[in-house]
């Protein structure tokens, strides 16, 4: 038997239109074709490496093999629950953008909403291993075509406004505005800077701002920031996007300067906003802390009694409050610290604090509401933090590597879209008793969506899985996503 002789018991595993050859006891697997040369004598010219055959194995197809073949499985049940339960998304698009750039911005969003924040170079992959390649065949999806759009969406951005625009025209005018510190490691990045959290996050920053309808928890706005940049700069510019009149702000104490107040009071817009204990206003408000009017407030099943008053300081109308419940709550958490022993919480710590425990002092614009609809006006801010944590811990907008400053801005307004997808499925998901978007994509995920005979047939759909989708109104069959 020769060095490159292959035996009967290999050849037999050959597929069709190959060549196998002998290698250190080895048996590689090539491609190959026949030509005739220019005296017309016939030719085989051996190609790439297809796989190997192992004894008692057969054939093993290598990696790049697998992929030049098409594609007949694909992840379908969340994206299709996905794309069910964000019409509304895809229809302030196509009115905003021509419809293939909207299919494209849809698309990308959709999967950072999925698949949580998401590289450039990996788009393409989920793209092509979901029923979103089938969905939308036409559009381009690669790093460089990406690239571009994500430029060109920082750089163009009439597009962007107008969508801003008429979200803010539909919404509520109760909005909140807040920031978001996300770590940025490029050096490329004009916005990266060591921020205010760089001792936490070891590396520079960029500052997102996103305002938010409180009412209807539809995000509004949103634009990304210099790391070293404060909130109460940013904001300026960040309201300077679109114009804002007849508006509610509802914002924290990072926003806080005469400017800023002068700011949220313009075009008939009013303001709510906490004072930092350095505020001499804020001192003012609690050199007495003697309150005789009080209310009850009521989230969900909790209900909590608020002691306040209400003063004029300084021309500013500021209301200062005590939740009894949250004040008692502080006061354990002190002592407890103090029956540990640690060190910072003492006897004179404790008796010096403790009247101030519980306590939020607010200035507002506001002069027709109660201090009781003001306080609870507030309280409305904090559905911003649960936004944010969805970004935080779900979405995983943390640490980014961003080269340039308007690919970053593209992509603020691609983590909009996204935002207002997953407000959609939410708001889907919200009807439905012990579910969330986590849970609901979780099971949906099962749904696989294969080619058989020509034909995508949907698989893998349990009992479970077929209630789940007729809840979310998603239909189980491909040939009906193809027309959503």
């Amino acid at each position: 038997m020769g060095k490159y002789s292959v035996p009967e018991s290999i050849r037999k595993h050959k597929p069709k239109g190959t060549m196998v050859k002998r290698i250190s006891d080895y048996y590689y697997v090539y491609e190959y074709s026949n030509y005739t040369d220019e005296n017309g004598k016939r030719h085989t010219k051996m190609g790439r490496s297809i796989g190997s055959i192992k004894e008692g194995v057969g054939f093993i197809p290598n990696t790049t093999f697998n992929c030049d073949s098409d594609i007949s499985s694909l992840d379908f049940g969340e994206y299709a629950v996905t794309m069910a339960n964000s019409q509304k998304t895809l229809k302030l698009l196509n009115e905003c953008f021509n419809p293939q750039d909207a299919a494209v911005i849809y698309t990308v969003a959709m999967i950072h909403f999925i698949q949580g924040f998401t590289y450039l170079r990996d788009i393409h992959s989920y793209y092509d291993m979901s029923i979103l390649s089938v969905r939308y065949p036409s559009i381009k999806l690669g790093y460089d075509a990406l690239s571009k759009m994500y430029d060109s969406l920082g750089r163009r951005q009439t597009n962007v406004i107008r969508m801003e625009e008429k979200l803010i025209a539909e919404c509520s005018h109760q909005m909140a505005i807040d920031g978001h510190v996300i770590g940025c490691e490029s050096s490329l990045n004009d916005l990266a800077e060591k921020g205010y959290k760089f001792k936490k996050l070891g590396e520079p920053q960029i500052n997102l701002l996103m305002a938010y309808d409180v009412n209807t928890g539809i995000p509004l706005m949103s634009r990304i920031y210099e790391g070293a940049s404060t909130d109460k700069v940013s904001v300026r510019d960040f309201m300077n996007q679109v114009e804002l009149r007849d508006m509610l702000f509802i914002v924290d104490r990072g926003f806080y300067s005469v400017d800023n107040i002068n700011l949220f009071s313009s075009n008939g817009n009013a303001y709510i906003i906490p004072l930092g204990k350095n505020l001499n206003t804020c001192k003012a408000a609690v050199h007495s802390l003697e309150m005789h009017d009080r209310f009850m407030y009521q989230k969900g099943k909790k209900a909590s009694v608020v002691e306040y008053k209400d003063d004029i300081i300084d021309g500013y109308r500021v209301l200062t409050y005590r939740d009894l419940n949250e004040s008692a709550a502080e006061q354990e958490n002190y002592l407890r610290h103090m029956q540990r022993g640690d060190k910072s919480y003492t006897r004179e710590g404790f008796e010096k604090a403790k009247y101030y425990m519980g306590v939020t002092v607010l200035q507002t614009s506001l002069e027709d509401k109660t201090p009781q609809e003001v306080y609870e006006l507030y309280k409305k801010r904090w559905t911003i933090e649960t936004f944010y944590n969805y970004f935080k811990n779900k979405a995983g907008y943390n640490s980014l590597y961003v080269e340039d400053y308007y690919k970053t801005q593209g992509l603020a307004f691609i983590m909009l879209v996204a935002a207002l997808i997953h407000q959609e499925v939410e708001a889907a998901a919200a009807e439905l008793d012990g579910k969330s978007v986590t849970t609901c994509l979780l099971e949906a995920r099962m749904v696989k969506a294969h080619k058989r005979h020509g034909q995508w047939t949907v698989c893998n759909c349990l009992k479970k899985q077929v209630e789940l989708f007729k809840q979310m109104n998603t239909p189980l069959d491909v040939a009906s996503l193809l027309h959503t």
